[in-house]
């Protein structure tokens, strides 16, 4: 399925044309690949390249792409940095009982850089049917940051709330 995001009306881009697009695919062996598409010039993105892989706290503080998805214990929060850097974690409800989220298999992330596209793909374990929301933070060289999702609520930007979780997961799908 595909998706645009809409960047908050109080936090725009500097570039009046930057977008981000995101496909979410489910498989039958419960794993999803996710594919951020951001549409602007990169060399005017901040795309940190540290750290390079592995789990990481923090990263929402520059570029980074995010996945919060509802489940019986609450909700879990994924972020995923152009640096291959990821961070998991399972909240017991709004921005409480926040910890790390034991996962079975870290993400799986690769990136792209063609100068007019970043993209970057994120296969995680994504079983089960429940809402979701996806959501950037774009920093530019300029230092403006852009807070992206499918749905804002009023006031500040805040990915936790209940009405970024705009969407529901779609079937699962043969690879």
């Amino acid at each position: 399925m595909r998706f645009e995001l809409m960047a908050h009306p109080d936090t725009p881009p500097d570039r009046p044309d930057m977008t981000v697009e995101v496909w979410l695919e489910r498989w039958e062996d419960g794993r999803a690949e996710i594919s951020y598409h951001l549409q602007a010039p990169t060399d005017e993105i901040v795309l940190p390249d540290q750290p390079r892989r592995g789990p990481a706290d923090g990263l929402w503080q520059s570029t980074c792409f995010e996945l919060f998805v509802r489940d019986r214990e609450g909700y879990r929060e994924y972020n995923f940095s152009p640096s291959g850097a990821w961070a998991a974690y399972q909240l017991d409800g709004y921005r409480s009982g926040m910890r790390l989220l034991d996962l079975e298999h870290e993400p799986q992330i690769d990136a792209d850089d063609n100068g007019d596209t970043f993209v970057l793909d994120a296969i995680i374990d994504l079983e089960g049917e429940s809402r979701f929301g996806l959501s950037a933070v774009i920093e530019e060289v300029s230092g403006t940051k852009s807070y992206w999702a499918l749905a804002h609520p009023p006031g500040k930007p805040d990915f936790h709330h209940e009405a970024c979780f705009a969407a529901t997961l779609p079937p699962m799908s043969a690879e």
